[in-house]
C-alpha cells in the first residue's frame, strides 16, 4: 500500500508538478514577478503553468532517466485483457484460402491459354 502511494506520489511531482514548477521559472525568466502574477490573474493558472513548463519538465526528466532510468519516466501500471472473438476463425480462413486459391487457378488457366493462342499465331 505505501508503495503504492510513493509511486501515485512519483508520477504526480513528474506529470504534474515539476511542469507547473518550470513553468514558474520559465516565466520568472522571461517576464519576471510581473508575469507570474498575471498568469496567476488568469482564468486557470495551474494549467498555464503546466503548459509553460512542459518543455523545460521533460527536458529535466530527460536528464533524471540519464542519471537513473526510470526516475524521470515513472512506470505507470495498466490492466490488459484478451477477448477472442473469433470462434470460427479457421474455418471462415480455410473457405477464404480455398476460394483465393480457385481464383487465382482460373486466372492461371486464362494466361496458359492466351500464351498458348499467342505462340501459334507467331510465324
Amino acid at each position: 500500500m505505501a508503495k503504492d502511494q510513493l509511486r501515485d506520489f512519483h508520477l504526480f511531482v513528474m506529470e504534474s508538478a515539476l511542469p507547473f514548477g518550470m513553468g514558474i521559472i520559465k516565466n520568472a525568466k522571461t517576464g519576471g514577478p510581473q508575469k507570474i502574477m498575471d498568469v496567476f490573474k488568469s482564468k486557470d493558472p495551474l494549467s498555464a503553468f503546466q503548459v509553460d513548463g512542459e518543455t523545460y519538465a521533460k527536458t529535466v526528466r530527460d536528464k533524471i532517466d540519464q542519471l537513473i532510468p526510470g526516475l524521470g519516466y515513472p512506470v505507470v501500471s495498466v490492466d490488459v485483457t484478451v477477448e477472442e472473438n473469433y470462434p470460427d476463425y479457421e474455418s471462415n480462413d480455410q473457405d477464404s484460402l480455398v476460394s483465393t486459391l480457385h481464383r487465382i487457378d482460373t486466372k492461371l488457366e486464362e494466361v496458359r491459354r492466351i500464351l498458348n493462342n499467342d505462340s501459334l499465331n507467331i510465324d
